[in-house]
């Protein structure tokens, strides 16, 4: 069987509700952009806070454009129905947690 790629749970990314305002997404995003920007950590771990700092980055730019933020939905709810169609609960489940 071929491996699922999740979609980004960019609600989950940005620790936000799915129906959060601009103002509630940049204020999640400025909150975790100070806890993830990459000179906050020591050499070792600064890469890992760039790849993190690159998927808030994303979640955000998606989020607060109304287009895209409309596409996305679209995709994740047929995404959704794709995966519970083929693969039942269980793959939910897993495809949802970000596993495969």
């Amino acid at each position: 069987m071929e491996s699922i790629n999740p979609v980004k749970d960019y609600y989950r990314i940005l620790e936000v509700h799915q129906e959060a305002s601009r103002e509630v997404i940049d204020r999640a995003y400025k909150a975790l952009a100070r806890k993830y920007h990459p000179d906050a950590y020591p050499p070792e771990k600064q890469v890992w806070a760039n790849l993190r700092m690159q998927e808030i980055n994303e979640a955000r730019d998606v989020l607060c454009d109304p287009v895209r933020r409309a596409a996305y939905a679209r995709y994740r709810k047929t995404e959704f129905w794709r995966v519970f169609w083929r693969e039942g609960l269980s793959g939910l489940s897993r495809h949802w947690a970000g596993k495969s």
